[in-house]
């Protein structure tokens, strides 16, 4: 088993114990910043993606990482592609991925410290349209 591929398994597994059906986890820290320092490299440390933008979405049985235009091959050369579905954020935005893919009933988390109110408030909307609901976690996985 792959390191990454143990990661993702290690997080799925937190997920479980804290009640929830998925995770966002963005490239950025709680300032928001352009440049992510790293202490704040989740995204790199659960699937290896080197790139200044991206984020992804697991759930209990898929998992996705979106990245621009930019980072077409390099996802592809540094994110395994049997563990994540990549999707530029030109064809579907993580809310609209979330919207189609969270199974109903489910508890999709995400770390308020690491995203905007406006992004909370979309994402919660979307996920209530297909009857999944959006958390905010006391405790980043």
């Amino acid at each position: 088993m792959s390191t990454y591929e143990t990661r993702l398994k290690a997080l799925r597994e937190q997920m479980q114990k804290d009640g929830l059906d998925g995770f966002v986890v963005p490239i950025c820290d709680e300032h928001m910043s352009e440049y992510v320092g790293d202490y704040a490299q989740r995204l790199s440390w659960l699937t290896g993606f080197g790139g200044s933008a991206g984020s992804a979405v697991v759930l209990k049985d898929k998992a996705a990482i979106f990245i621009d235009g930019r980072y077409t091959i390099q996802v592809r050369d540094q994110v395994d592609g049997k563990l994540y579905e990549y999707v530029g954020t030109a064809d579907q935005s993580v809310i609209d991925w979330l919207g189609a893919n969270a199974p109903q009933g489910s508890a999709i988390g995400y770390d308020a410290w690491l995203h905007t109110q406006d992004w909370a408030k979309s994402a919660a909307a979307k996920l209530d349209k297909a009857g999944a609901k959006l958390v905010a976690v006391e405790v980043n996985p």
